[in-house]
């Protein structure tokens, strides 16, 4: 049931969950613990009970493709990670973040090889990591507050599971890269230069949904909110269960699952206040929007600006206080 609404003053605190929708809400999931919500709300029956005709897409190992289904709408809603948001929205894609559903404590990491502990001690050798994406934003922060250039290093654009081959190989220096490669290349005995625990909030997923959806249904979108909360909730009280539960509907080793809950901050309504709020930080979204907005223009990325409160809507998450 729908506690209150942030579209219909004067209803009761008794109102009835809105109708399943005549087309299914077709929401991607993939193995990163801000979409684990998904999987727990399926397996509980949570959406159900909202009255929310909800089919989940599992599209792990899709990320990037999946992306384009949101834009195309043939997906409904997925979890993006912030920089790509900024980036879909600036290549012309009416897309809306409602909430910051994690950010990464030390899922993603530069690696390299022994005997280099700074990153200027790379200056001038091989870094490999996927280009274009948030690993290279996050390589530019770091290389600003250590007073270097990202020209100041060989850039390879090279995917996570091939970039750990060429580091194992010796073929690189160093790999910047996501969970589980970060494991992979300190057991081929790779040394940590940063992680992004370095800068809380830099790395934020939002839970992001096509415009239009959002204006023609916002009772819906009103009611996945709730069950975000629920879920969140649930997976904070009981890891363990919630595990599991992804485990098994993704396929994927429970320990692989329960790792990267470790490396990753599942967040909840009161950090979600902090990521909506108008600061200058990284722990804003709306503070790490220009930057990453600036950085894509300066590297030849995207054409355009764009402002965050168009594409950042928080009277969802306001409606849970």
């Amino acid at each position: 049931m729908l506690v209150g609404s942030v579209l219909m003053s004067g209803c009761g605190s008794h109102q009835a969950p809105p109708p399943l929708s005549s087309e299914p809400i077709r929401i991607a999931t993939y193995v990163w613990p801000g979409s684990y919500w998904v999987d727990v709300a399926h397996d509980k029956g949570w959406f159900r009970e909202a009255g929310l005709n909800v089919e989940r897409v599992d599209v792990n190992g899709k990320y990037f493709d999946s992306m384009h289904d949101v834009n195309s709408g043939k997906l409904q809603a997925m979890g993006f990670s912030q920089y790509d948001l900024v980036r879909h929205v600036a290549a012309g894609n009416d897309l809306t973040g409602v909430i910051a559903i994690d950010y990464s404590e030390v899922a993603e990491a530069l690696i390299a090889k022994p005997g280099n502990r700074r990153l200027q001690d790379l200056r001038g050798k091989k870094v490999a990591l996927h280009r274009g994406t948030y690993l290279e934003y996050l390589l530019s922060v770091v290389a600003e507050r250590d007073h270097l250039k990202l020209d100041d290093l060989i850039l390879l654009d090279v995917p996570g599971d091939e970039a750990i081959r060429q580091f194992k190989r010796g073929e690189v220096d160093a790999v910047l890269v996501w969970e589980p490669y970060v494991s992979e290349a300190k057991a081929a005995g790779g040394v940590q230069i940063f992680s992004a625990a370095d800068f809380p909030g830099l790395t934020y997923s939002v839970f992001t949904l096509r415009r239009d959806f959002i204006d023609a249904h916002p009772r819906e979108v009103e009611a996945l909110v709730q069950v975000w909360h629920r879920a969140e909730s649930f997976i904070r009280q009981h890891p363990v269960e919630a595990c599991a539960i992804v485990a098994r509907l993704s396929k994927e080793p429970e320990p692989y699952v329960q790792d990267l809950l470790r490396a990753d901050r599942v967040l909840d309504a009161a950090d979600n206040v902090r990521a909506f709020s108008y600061a200058a930080g990284f722990e804003s979204l709306h503070g790490s929007w220009r930057r990453m907005n600036d950085f894509m223009l300066d590297r030849g990325l995207v054409t355009r600006r764009v402002d965050s409160p168009a594409h950042l809507d928080s009277r969802f998450i306001r409606a849970l206080q």
